[in-house]
């Protein structure tokens, strides 16, 4: 068994700020400060031997999924995705998060320390489910999906209790949407929509003639929440992150994803392209407490961290 996408993992420049931020934007309420730190953490991280760092986790009132693991470093970094002049690059690059009022949302959001990307603007996802989506950046230069649905009945997303939700998606750029969704669905998640997405260059400030590729996958049996969301910007081709996306760099840094069994999730990912950062280790980290945790890059340079319990 492998979960959805439990937590993502977010370098900030200052940990304070930050934790204010996603608490009067989103509401979403944070756990104690741990310190993060040692040889283990190093590895499974790629972080620099002897770096340190402070850890909150954040999310809605009682969530145990689409959580959002801030940290910050006792040394200064640059930004990854630096003024996202580069937006065809791949790797992580932004959270999405569904609320009831996006255009209240994006004003708290710059009242907050954040700024606006594209102003709400309605696009139609399928024929059962439009959204109003606007791009901002929290105070680190995160990409921020923020968005209001309007869901018919018969839509897996039609339910909905008003308040701003855990993490809906994660969103991933990628060479090759169509081998992304075959290494996502080998993992177990399943697409909810796959389509190509003309006429919305000034919204994600592309290129004239660049569409998007977009398939959005669930993991079946749970939640909606902790999807994939994969996007590729046809005819415009970049480069992987992942030597930038590490500690003390600031902005997505990973993905975390639980496993029952961690050896043979190793073996699923070998035979599907992804590289192994570490051997497991054994890290105490929130919000999973005591684990086996080992992490790979995925196929576009992404990290992907999986756990067991103890």
């Amino acid at each position: 068994m492998i979960s959805e996408l439990r937590v993502a993992t977010v370098a900030v420049s200052d940990l304070e700020r930050s934790v204010a931020f996603y608490r009067d934007v989103f509401g979403y309420v944070a756990g104690p400060e741990v310190a993060v730190g040692g040889p283990e953490i190093e590895r499974a991280w790629r972080m620099p031997a002897g770096l340190t760092g402070r850890t909150v986790v954040l999310g809605p009132e009682g969530a145990t999924t689409g959580l959002v693991r801030l940290v910050s470093f006792d040394a200064p970094g640059d930004r990854i995705w630096g003024d996202y002049s580069r937006a065809q690059d791949y790797g992580h690059y932004a959270l999405n998060i569904r609320v009831d009022d996006v255009r209240a949302t994006v004003h708290r959001l710059r009242e907050a320390g954040g700024r606006a990307k594209s102003e709400p603007t309605r696009w139609t996802v399928t024929p059962e489910l439009a959204a109003w989506d606007s791009l901002s950046y929290d105070p680190d230069g995160v990409i921020l999906d923020v968005f209001e649905l309007e869901a018919r009945d018969g839509s897996p997303l039609a339910e909905y209790d008003g308040s701003p939700s855990e993490l809906q998606t994660v969103a991933v750029h990628v060479g090759d949407a169509r081998a992304a969704m075959g290494f996502y669905g080998a993992l177990g998640f399943e697409p909810m929509y796959d389509q190509v997405i003309e006429g919305m260059e000034a919204f994600f400030r592309l290129p004239p003639g660049t569409s998007l590729h977009n398939i959005n996958m669930y993991m079946p049996g749970g939640t909606m929440n902790g999807r994939v969301e994969i996007a590729q910007y046809v005819g415009f081709p970049g480069r992987d992150q992942r030597d930038r996306a590490v500690p003390p760099n600031t902005g997505l840094l990973s993905v975390s994803l639980e496993t029952d069994d961690l050896p043979a999730t190793a073996g699923l990912l070998a035979a599907h392209g992804a590289v192994p950062v570490c051997d497991p280790v054994e890290l105490d980290v929130p919000p999973y407490g005591p684990a086996a945790v080992q992490t790979f890059l995925g196929r576009d340079g992404e990290l992907l961290e999986f756990y067991r319990r103890r």
